[in-house]
Formats: C-alpha cells, sequence, structure tokens
C-alpha cells in the first residue's frame, strides 16, 4: 500500500505534470497566436507592397498617356503649321502664274500693235525703248504719232 507521503508525491508529480501540461499548451497558443500576428502582419505588408507598386504603375501609366497626348498634339500642331505654309506658298505661286500668264498676254498684245504699225508704215518700226526713234529723243507717245505721220 501505498504511503501518505508517496500519494503526496503521486499528488505533487501530476501537479507539476499537469502544470507542465497546461505550460506547454499555453506556450503552443503564443506561437501559434504569435505566428498568426505574424503572417497578418506580412500578408499586411504585401498588400500594402501591392498597392504601392499599383499605385506607381498607374502613375507611370498615366504619365505616358500625358507625354503621347502632347507628342500628338505637337504633331498636329507641326502639321497645321507647315499645311498652312504649303498652302500660302501655292497661293502665292498661283498668283505669280496668274501674273505672268497676263504680263504674257500683253506682251503680245503690244507685238500685235507693232506688227500693225509696221503694216501701216511699211516698215520695221522700233519704238524708242527698242533703240529706234532716230537722234531724237522723243517719248513712245511722240514717237507713234511720227509713225503714224509718215504712213499717211
Amino acid at each position: 500500500m501505498s504511503t501518505p507521503d508517496d500519494v503526496a508525491k503521486e499528488v505533487i508529480d501530476q501537479a507539476a505534470a499537469d502544470k507542465a501540461t497546461a505550460d506547454k499548451v499555453a506556450a503552443d497558443q503564443a506561437a501559434t497566436d504569435k505566428a498568426a500576428a505574424d503572417k497578418a502582419a506580412a500578408d499586411q505588408a504585401a498588400a500594402d507592397k501591392a498597392a504601392a507598386d499599383k499605385a506607381v504603375a498607374d502613375k507611370a501609366a498615366a504619365d505616358q498617356v500625358a507625354a503621347d497626348k502632347a507628342a500628338a498634339d505637337k504633331a498636329a500642331a507641326d502639321k497645321a503649321a507647315s499645311d498652312k505654309v504649303v498652302a500660302d506658298l501655292t497661293t502665292e505661286r498661283d498668283t505669280l502664274k496668274t501674273e505672268r500668264d497676263t504680263l504674257k498676254t500683253e506682251r503680245d498684245a503690244l507685238k500685235a500693235e507693232v506688227d500693225r504699225l509696221e503694216k501701216l508704215t511699211g516698215k520695221a518700226a522700233k519704238p524708242p525703248a527698242a533703240g529706234g526713234g532716230g537722234d531724237k529723243k522723243l517719248t513712245a507717245d511722240e514717237w507713234l504719232a511720227e509713225e503714224l505721220k509718215k504712213g499717211k
């Protein structure tokens, strides 16, 4: 049979074993809680980093869109300016062509008048501007009047 000392020792040993088990359960629970807290903190840090990375990527994309728009606007403005220059030059060219054609028409009319006068006078008449007109210094109108008088 067991002596009271043995029983007391068994009770003390059982109490110590129960305390050790309780301490181990508490330590395991604390470790589990710490692991869960560490995982939650790591998950939060990962989520914060992902959000920051997304914000940086969104800003970079927005900056790229703004740069692309600015480049497109500049290209459109440059094209409009060059189109205006081309249009202005085309208008100027067309004006000069018209003036040239008008001068050609006037020249042809003057040549026809010279031919008509040559037929009237019977000789090739040279106006003072072309080196004709003799020794006298006549204006074109005076010369023409004299040539017409000679032809009569």
